[in-house]
């Protein structure tokens, strides 16, 4: 029997993207904040550092501690440990925000709206903690005698490339990821004044926010497409490795911009190529890294009513024919 081990590393990682997903929605809500005629001063910023260390601290705990239930029961499947993800996001999101720790509470009928988000980075952190974390034997049942070989079990037969929902989900989030990172970069570097005092801040960070929300949700879906077509394009192939993925991923991406380059302005076109190789080959590398492998399924088994019909495609009999002479 095996288990996830305990690992800080492995749960450093997790918190990632619960790190990622709190910022943005902090960022939010701070923008709320200067939105709203009630509310018209921003936070003092110990109490924001507070609640996002607070909320930060909360997932870790819970989910630390539904990693060792599992490894209590020594459940080590990725399924498990991200629906175990996704039940403990959602309930820090429920603690939080019955005990204040909401910058601004939701609104009456957004509750659960709100909370969708937290819960997927949840899942994600989850499987990230069993992917990083790893695996290792727990002695359950009757003990081997000293006799019995030690040796781990290898497999030397043929393998390929999972299909794994939660590698799709993790590569999807790249053009969101991505393009954050690029907003919040040249908003830095483009508008110097808009750091220093005032509710300047408040935008630089509402702005990469506002891009990841909306990028996320106009290309999770396409996304999820394109790297399930990368996939199963690099299995029709034969080709398993990272960089393959890699390349496979930037020359999809491409194919895809030529499609669309009759709708779109010449001049444009090359900055969305530039931008579509660089993407796409991140995310074929990214579902490569998280899918891992499995073993190629066994052939169906074949019914037969005549055992002499059971011959080789090679065999000569396929070729040739009987000749049965009659007077």
């Amino acid at each position: 029997m095996y288990a996830v081990k305990n690992s800080s590393r492995a749960l450093l990682v997790a918190l990632v993207p619960l790190a990622a997903v709190h910022a943005v929605l902090l960022a939010m809500a701070l923008l709320a904040t200067q939105t709203t005629p009630a509310q018209v001063n921003l936070p003092a910023p110990d109490k924001i550092l507070t609640l996002y260390i607070g909320r930060l601290a909360l997932d870790g705990a819970l989910l630390f501690a539904g990693h060792l239930a599992l490894r209590q029961g020594t459940i080590c499947s990725r399924l498990a440990y991200a629906l175990m993800g996704g039940g403990m996001a959602a309930t820090s999101y429920l603690l939080a925000m019955r005990n204040g720790l909401l910058l601004i509470p939701p609104s009456a009928g957004s509750e659960i709206t709100l909370g969708l988000l937290p819960t997927v980075a949840g899942m994600i952190a989850a499987f990230l903690y069993g992917q990083f974390a790893g695996l290792v034997p727990v002695a359950k049942g009757p003990q081997p005698s000293s006799d019995s070989p030690t040796t781990p079990r290898t497999f030397d037969g043929p393998v390929r490339v999972r299909t794994s929902v939660a590698a799709v989900a993790i590569a999807a989030t790249v053009p969101a990821g991505l393009t954050a990172t690029l907003s919040f970069t040249l908003v830095s570097l483009f508008l110097p004044g808009t750091l220093s005092g005032g509710v300047g801040p408040v935008f630089v960070a509402a702005i990469p926010a506002q891009m990841f929300l909306m990028i996320l949700v106009a290309t999770v879906v396409p996304s999820a497409i394109f790297v399930l077509a990368t996939h199963h394009i690099a299995r029709a192939l034969r080709r398993g490795r990272g960089f393959e993925y890699a390349a496979i991923g930037s020359l999809t991406a491409g194919l895809c911009v030529g499609l669309i380059a009759p709708l779109l302005p010449i001049a444009s076109i090359f900055l969305l190529l530039a931008y579509a190789v660089v993407y796409g080959a991140i995310m074929g590398a990214l579902y490569r890294r998280f899918a891992g492998l499995e073993p190629v399924p066994l052939p169906e088994a074949v019914i037969a009513s005549d055992e002499h019909a059971l011959v080789g495609a090679d065999h000569p009999s396929r070729r040739q024919h009987s000749v049965i002479l009659t007077n």
